[in-house]
């Protein structure tokens, strides 16, 4: 491995920089279902119950097995962890999309500083002035790399239009063209997930075929495997 090849470090080596929240979420998840859950079946029971021994007895039945004011503890309780599920299935789509900003802008940033790097490193280029993609792509091509030609340089430009939309609102502005968001005006949870995730392994690939450029390999497609960065 040559000194290049340790600068790009492989986008894997911050998989576990989110992870912690994302455990979290599905712990809190599964607690608040459980809890649904189970005051449901308890109401249920209880009900059940009562009404299979006012069955069994008849006219006999005299309602010491059931007591309104334990029913309506129950339906209290049921409705208070439906509550609770629901407000809780509510913020996480909040902090869902909140922590899908923070990955696409920081992967976003990776890609720049990275470019940046080698740059640095490769051509000895001074880059505190190289503050836009476009900069950075016409100080490669001075140094004679057209990273624009380079395979998975489009899904690079389309990261930079998403984080640019999600710095101002989640309004879908500059990106609407791009056929993840075909049809939608604002971003939610869903599609910023299936785009940030088929886009991580692209822009992996994409630093490859930048490193074999710039040492003289004839640039092909890589395809690359292992665990998302996030």
């Amino acid at each position: 491995m040559n000194q290049l090849d340790r600068i790009i470090t492989s986008f894997s080596n911050v998989s576990s920089f989110f992870e912690i929240l994302s455990e979290y979420h599905e712990k809190q998840h599964l607690e608040n279902l459980d809890y649904k859950n189970r005051s449901t079946k308890e109401l249920t029971d209880y009900v059940n119950a009562a009404q299979k021994s006012e069955r069994e007895m008849g006219e006999f039945y005299d309602y010491h097995n059931y007591d309104l004011r334990v029913e309506a503890e129950l339906r209290h309780e049921e409705m208070a962890a439906q509550a609770q599920f629901e407000f809780f299935n509510f913020q996480k789509e909040q902090h869902l999309i909140s922590l899908l900003e923070m990955k696409l802008l920081y992967l976003y940033k990776e890609v720049e500083i990275k470019l940046k790097t080698i740059l640095s490193s490769k051509f000895n280029e001074k880059t505190e002035d190289l503050s836009s993609l476009y900069k950075i792509v016409n100080c490669f091509k001075i140094n004679k790399v057209n990273i624009k030609k380079i395979d998975g340089y489009a899904d690079i430009n389309n990261l930079r239009l998403v984080s640019n939309d999600l710095k101002h609102s989640l309004k879908i502005n500059g990106s609407k063209k791009l056929q993840e968001f075909n049809g939608v005006e604002r971003f939610n949870s869903h599609v910023l997930d299936k785009f940030l995730y088929g886009k991580v392994y692209k822009i992996e690939s994409f630093f490859k075929l930048i490193i074999d450029s710039i040492n003289g390999v004839k640039v092909n497609a890589y395809i690359v495997s292992g665990d998302i960065p996030f």
